[in-house]
């Protein structure tokens, strides 16, 4: 942002995502102007990213409203308390780690019970912290590890690449009436993926693994893993936000 002003580009990705998003039908919807918004606590931080478009694009989410959350500095936050605040934990960062004190309190949060959306390089959060993986449902693997019994190498990564997106389950909120789509992204190879998720998105793109998108649960918290979504480039996509969308109202179980 320059002088006050929303740069072009940052104003024509609201625009297509408030397209993108204007096809949903009314029962989609479920008359959401009747009900309170979804309130969203938006973690960022140990990763670069494009600030103002992707905040651009929360922004054009209908009823939706957002905090903003940098890692690791307000980590205190993702306590208990979070549950009587917001409806869902939407997470892009990827702070390397916190606190002992702190990851025991964001696990009381989980149990306690909130909605969870992980979002691209989260994956590789918390790279110490073996429970994480248990909490999206996976790990992009920073160095070659062991995990239970079996010997992984460590992840790749590769910018500006074309991922053929398949529906693996049509009949799941988050993807029902979805059709399969081709977007432009980073993709990421050799993660861990938990046996216990249910994947809802696959590709078909060598460079990446197969599983792109899942769900599963921790605690009595609902948790919705989507790997696409590291730049404008994605973003613009009218696939993606409106599965973000769908991932959010599904997290606070406004979705069914």
């Amino acid at each position: 942002m320059a002088n006050g002003r929303v740069s072009l580009g940052t104003f024509l990705l609201g625009a297509v995502v408030a397209f993108g998003l204007s096809s949903f039908s009314l029962a989609e919807e479920g008359s959401a102007k009747a009900r309170k918004p979804i309130r969203v606590l938006l973690t960022y931080g140990g990763h670069g990213f494009e600030n103002e478009p992707f905040f651009a694009m929360f922004d054009a989410f209908p009823n939706v409203e957002y905090v903003k959350v940098p890692l690791p500095e307000q980590a205190d936050l993702l306590n208990p308390e979070a549950a009587h605040n917001y409806d869902v934990l939407v997470m892009y960062d990827m702070v390397p780690g916190i606190s002992p004190q702190q990851q025991e309190a964001f696990v009381a949060l989980l149990n306690k019970g909130i909605g969870v959306v992980a979002l691209h390089h989260n994956l590789g959060a918390h790279r110490d912290w073996p429970e994480y993986r248990e909490i999206i449902g996976g790990k992009y693997l920073h160095e070659a590890c062991e995990i239970d019994g079996k010997s992984y190498p460590a992840s790749t990564w590769d910018h500006d690449q074309t991922l053929n997106i398949r529906i693996a389950d049509p009949q799941h909120p988050i993807t029902k009436t979805l059709k399969d789509f081709t977007i432009h992204d980073e993709t990421y190879h050799g993660y861990y993926v938990s046996p216990k998720v249910h994947v809802l998105l696959t590709t078909d793109n060598p460079k990446n693994n197969a599983e792109i998108a899942w769900t599963t649960e921790y605690g009595k918290s609902r948790v919705f893993y989507l790997q696409l979504g590291h730049d404008s480039q994605a973003w613009k996509n009218p696939a993606y936000p409106r599965l973000l969308l769908r991932g959010i109202r599904w997290a606070a179980g406004r979705l069914k």
